[in-house]
């Protein structure tokens, strides 16, 4: 597995002080560290003192304007996932409401794992009959006008002070399009696509799914299990191929991939309005905490 290291600008600042009233502000204590992996691109950056060292990590696994969030350290164990938390990156902005799943880091004692978020949030429900829309990549200028990233609960709240996201928008994006690539597909096309492909027979592949993940096996308290499954999908609307990219059970691959083989696609559309080859990531998540093993390298 190879891991490329890369740095963004960082933002010299001191670590404000704290009164029950105030939110935790944390000063970044390195610069970005981008340690992409075969399947995913991450940025790591560390917060705080070297005494009371805190991280964050960004996480994509294709192209899009979402992305998980990874807090771990001691300043966020004031954050507790039993009540409703939000995570903020715009003075002026509305923050994102979202329950993390919590569980131990190894050298970092706690952590809030978000599983999806965005700069920007619509605000709108999606509509599930509407044609799915070609996922944009990060928003650089929204990125660019970002100065921290709050997480709260309402009693507590911790603010790293991360300085402007446009340079860490711009790797990620270009580090998942580099995905698309060695997946065999065209990055450019998926680039200006205007609708990406979805599963047609969706409730029935849903259904077929849940018979044949092991629940019991994979929801034992002890941590939350993730199975990340990528499709590549013909412009004539069939599964070309299935790729378990995380299981906690190598041996479910062929059993959920022989439920995906036959599944009925509704193809990506280019630029032209013409079907294209492109991907479908599902994603199942089992159990309530999460363990982390590792910060930089898997």
């Amino acid at each position: 597995m190879r891991h490329v290291a890369t740095t963004l600008a960082a933002l010299a600042a001191a670590i404000s002080p704290v009164s029950a009233a105030e939110p935790v502000v944390l000063a970044p204590g390195g610069k970005w560290v981008a340690d992409f992996a075969k399947d995913k691109c991450r940025l790591v950056r560390f917060f705080g003192p070297e005494s009371a060292r805190n991280v964050m990590i960004l996480e994509q696994y294709e192209p899009g304007e979402r992305f998980a969030l990874l807090f771990g350290g001691p300043a966020f164990g004031s954050i507790s996932a039993r009540r409703e938390s939000t995570v903020r990156f715009l003075a002026d902005g509305a923050p994102t409401k979202a329950e993390p799943l919590v569980g131990p880091m190894d050298g970092y004692g706690r952590s809030l794992l978000y599983l999806s978020v965005a700069l920007a949030e619509s605000g709108a429900k999606p509509d599930p009959k509407a044609p799915a829309k070609a996922p944009a990549l990060l928003d650089t200028a929204l990125a660019a006008q970002v100065q921290f990233v709050e997480v709260s609960d309402g009693p507590g709240t911790v603010r790293l002070i991360t300085g402007p996201l446009e340079g860490a928008a711009k790797v990620m994006n270009q580090c998942t399009l580099d995905l698309l690539g060695t997946w065999g597909l065209d990055p450019e096309q998926h680039r200006t696509a205007t609708r990406r492909p979805q599963l047609a027979n969706q409730q029935s592949v849903t259904e077929k799914l849940g018979q044949t993940i092991p629940w019991q096996k994979l929801d034992n308290g002890n941590g939350t299990d993730a199975l990340r499954i990528r499709l590549i999908t013909s412009a004539d609307g069939k599964v070309e191929s299935c790729t378990l990219v995380e299981s906690p059970d190598p041996r479910i691959t062929e059993r959920m991939c022989k439920s995906l083989a036959k599944a009925q696609v509704e193809p990506g559309l280019d630029s032209a309005g013409q079907p294209m080859r492109s991907h479908i990531t599902i994603n199942i998540f089992v159990g309530a905490p999460i363990t982390v093993t590792k910060v930089i390298g898997t």
